[in-house]
């Protein structure tokens, strides 16, 4: 596609939509457009760190505007990704809306279209994102390919929080009760069983700031080969910094080195409190320090006992570590009742160049070629 200037995105349609690039300006009516359409106010520090980090010096966002108001818009987050030895630029669309007045107008369409058209000469290498299940569908059709799905497994700690009905919210309470109970003594019998020839010698600092220079130099002793987002010092100081977000970050060491770590949030959103494991370390061969998660999630649980559940995307955790926890898949029965996995879908810039389609040696079409945490997703905000 040929680059699109300034000039003609500033022309309006026929039907009176100019389709245009954010400027600086705008952002006042972006945080109103966005309390319309999510009915979640917005501050402009959120604002700042969401569109911002250090792999972009501009807020990436195309709009739709008519008659001097923002009616659409299509923001990007934006993303370093390595694979093997090469590392690239990538955008995360998020956050895509248009006023409800001006819906069914082929906005999101064109709004996409021109940032496609925009971005293949700017430099990003491609586009990956998690659209839900009503929306791939559009992504399809704009030149995306599904590269498959992260399942997410949750510790449900207060089932009333998830009960509709009357009648079981009425029940909730002592429901709670018996799934605490339930949790502890099957906590307990897993933890005996764990430091029965387990490793004592691990130990668990809570941390009141992510350590990002440690946590960035434990990355680097052992980088995963699959696509995922560099954890340099960068990243850390950026990427957990949502103003709205309760953050905690933990280490284990053993022998007085840090061997392994966890990042965890905790928001409310329509009044249930998820506390999502972000981030995990090490990212090469984490089954070799099962016992160093072990003790970590316990301590990042027992913190958050208040959490409606806790959550951790597939990749990100041992799996036989989450099994121990109480941890459920939503691929699988019971979770898969009430939700299912996030799909993934990317797209080159220049789809029709092969050599887009891979990042040191690594295919973005093939799931098992990425590595997916929330760190990588576009989890609640």
């Amino acid at each position: 596609m040929g680059h699109v200037s300034p000039q003609s995105k500033a022309t309006p349609a026929e039907d009176g939509y100019i389709i245009r690039r954010y400027e600086p300006a705008d952002r006042d009516q972006f945080l109103d457009l966005y309390e319309e359409v999510f009915e979640k106010p917005r501050t402009p520090e959120w604002f700042d760190w969401r569109y911002g980090g250090p792999h972009t010096d501009e807020v990436r966002m195309f709009l739709a505007e008519k008659d001097g108001e923002i009616v659409g818009a299509e923001p990007f987050i934006s993303f370093e990704i390595r694979g093997g030895d090469e590392s690239v630029s990538a955008l995360q669309p998020a956050d895509a809306m248009v006023h409800p007045d001006h819906r069914r107008n082929g906005l999101l369409t064109r709004i996409t279209e021109a940032a496609i058209d925009y971005y293949t000469d700017d430099g990003p290498s491609f586009i990956f994102n998690f659209p839900n299940q009503a929306a791939i569908g559009a992504f399809l059709k704009l030149g995306w390919v599904q590269v498959g799905e992260v399942a997410t497994a949750y510790r449900i700690q207060k089932p009333s929080a998830f009960l509709k009905s009357d009648r079981a919210q009425r029940m909730g309470p002592f429901a709670d009760l018996l799934f605490a109970a339930g949790h502890r003594a099957r906590d307990a019998a897993t933890l005996a069983a764990a430091r029965h020839g387990g490793d004592d010698d691990v130990t668990v600092t809570r941390h009141a700031e992510i350590p990002a220079k440690r946590l960035a130099a434990l990355y680097e002793s052992a980088t995963p080969p699959r696509l995922h987002a560099p954890r340099t010092e960068a990243f850390y100081n950026w990427r957990f910094a949502n103003p709205q977000w309760d953050t905690a970050a933990y280490s284990a060491k053993r022998d007085g080195e840090i061997v392994a770590s966890i990042v965890a949030c905790t928001q409310a959103t329509r009044g249930i409190t998820t506390t999502k494991i972000l981030d995990a370390l090490p990212m090469v061969d984490p089954e070799a320090e099962s016992e160093a998660f072990d003790r970590l999630l316990r301590v990042a649980i027992a913190d958050h006992d208040y959490a409606d559940a806790v959550a951790v995307a597939e990749d990100t955790v041992p799996p036989k570590v989450l099994s121990r926890l109480n941890f459920l898949r939503n691929d699988s029965f019971p979770m898969s009742i009430r939700g299912s996995p996030t799909p993934v879908v990317a797209r080159p810039l220049v789809p029709e160049d092969e050599a887009q389609w891979t990042v040191g040696g690594r295919h973005l079409a093939d799931r098992n070629d990425w590595r997916l945490s929330f760190a990588e997703q576009d989890t609640s905000v």
